[in-house]
């Protein structure tokens, strides 16, 4: 075969390729291997005759004779390679099965490119798309961009500490050893989730240019990882055995001690980071008071990250949109484990029912937290409401049903009291028994998410 031959061979390969099976990938790429092996020595042979032909053409005059030029290579990180690629993603197919390349035709510099970077494996992402998408899919999940990252390209778990179970540091009498420590351990497993994302090219949509195209690909791509990622971080801090440990959820009011007890549940070092949707933070965290009468939230001056809020306590706060409202997580990010399997995979396919081109990114992600207490969840409700008549009356020996006027939470335990029980007694129902000629006063009382309210009732007993 000429070399002009073996172009025909691999332009046809490339159009096979996006149809072909398992099977059929795997012969592709066998002959492929062989054209390019083919096609080099074709290349070598021509350079070596060049060379020979300027040699003898220049005998007895010219002792330097012309050395032809190496071939230059390519890679992912090349403009060349750039800028073929995305050609190759911007293909739309008509109803006769006509591709329309809607960014044009590689020029011969960008077809050589992607011939050479793809010969020998699959269609790799541009190194400048992809670093474009991974500082995107940061920017857009805070959760993700604190975590401790890691690039394993398999399932591993991480021996996760729970507790001293035995032989913690204690005094002891002199000579006395302390006893052996034994520790509790579980595993955190991280084995990977498939986090599949698209982006669709219909028959209408036009580029005014490469980078045009570049900007909506990586714009659209970045948005769904990033909500997949953060999702998954989510929903693993959530996980109920590999996750926050069961005391650090807790469910409280917006007020200043219940900010303190969060504070108090984490066990690990370092920045804390408070992660809240931005009606948590600005209708909720925003509006808590210090014993003085002072807000707990100071809104940050700085500009450079426009994730961040403001500070409480010195920690951190973090707008997050995929946390739901009245939700906060607050903790050491570094404690969260994230590990991407693999690089990010983009490829596209044609559906001949709607001739839509998908562009699809693919990634092998998974996440979890190394140390349970190292993050509180904290739920928010709304201050609890209770409310009585202030005054009744009963005759000795007769009952009163005191009404509830007011109730939030709707489903709050209400737990009853009588002041001074030879008067009148009262019963878990708000039911009040008259004793003796005279009053007491009857408490009905609440308590939600920390917070405890009471209404009171005088109630006169006649004879």
């Amino acid at each position: 075969m000429t070399i002009q031959e073996i172009e025909a061979r691999l332009a046809e390969i490339r159009k096979l390729i996006e149809s072909a099976s398992a099977e059929e990938i795997e012969a592709l790429s066998a002959e492929v291997d062989g054209l390019v092996a083919q096609r080099e020595a074709l290349k070598a042979a021509e350079e070596k005759r060049a060379a020979i032909r300027s040699m003898v053409a220049t005998s007895g005059t010219n002792a330097n004779p012309v050395i032809p030029e190496a071939r230059k290579e390519y890679g992912a990180d090349s403009e060349e390679y750039r800028r073929a690629w995305l050609k190759s993603m911007a293909v739309f197919r008509s109803q006769d099965g006509t591709e329309h390349k809607l960014l044009g035709e590689m020029t011969a510099e960008e077809r050589e490119a992607f011939t050479f970077t793809t010969a020998n494996t699959t269609s790799v992402v541009p190194t400048v798309v992809l670093n474009r998408i991974v500082e995107l899919v940061k920017s857009m999940s805070p959760l993700y961009d604190d975590s401790n990252q890691s690039g394993m390209t398999q399932g591993f778990g991480v021996p996760r500490h729970t507790a001293i179970s035995q032989g913690d540091a204690a005094t002891t009498s002199e000579g006395v050893a302390n006893d052996d420590e034994i520790d509790s351990f579980d595993l955190l497993a991280l084995t990977g989730v498939e986090i599949k994302k698209h982006a669709k090219i219909t028959r209408k949509m036009q580029w005014q240019s490469i980078t045009a195209f570049e900007n909506w690909l990586v714009s659209h791509l970045s948005k769904r990882i990033a909500v997949a990622k953060d999702t998954r971080i989510i929903s693993q801090l959530d996980n109920t055995t590999y996750g926050i440990a069961s005391g650090n959820k807790i469910s409280r009011t917006y007020t200043d001690n219940a900010i303190r007890e969060a504070l108090g549940l984490l066990t690990e070092p370092g920045q804390v980071v408070w992660y809240a949707s931005a009606k948590t933070i600005y209708n909720g965290l925003a509006g808590i008071k210090d014993n003085n009468g002072r807000p707990l939230f100071l809104e940050s001056t700085v500009t450079d990250d426009p994730k961040v809020k403001g500070r409480i306590y010195g920690g951190i706060v973090k707008e997050d949109a995929n946390i739901p409202d009245n939700v906060v997580y607050v903790g050491v990010p570094r404690s969260i484990l994230a590990n991407d399997f693999d690089a990010l995979f983009i490829g596209r396919q044609t559906d001949m029912t709607t001739f839509v081109t998908t562009i699809g990114g693919y990634a092998l992600f998974d996440a979890g937290l190394e140390n349970p207490t190292a993050f509180v969840k904290i739920t928010f409700t709304s201050a609890p409401v209770i409310a009585i008549p202030s005054t009744a009356s009963v005759e000795v020996d007769a009952t009163y049903q005191i009404p509830v006027i007011a109730l939030s939470p709707a489903d709050a335990t209400i737990t009853w009291s009588s002041g001074t029980t030879a008067k009148g007694t009262v019963d878990s129902n708000g039911v009040v028994t008259g004793k003796a000629s005279g009053s007491t006063v009857i408490t009905a009382s609440i308590t939600v998410g920390g917070t405890t309210v009471s209404d009171t009732c005088t109630v006169t007993v006649t004879s």
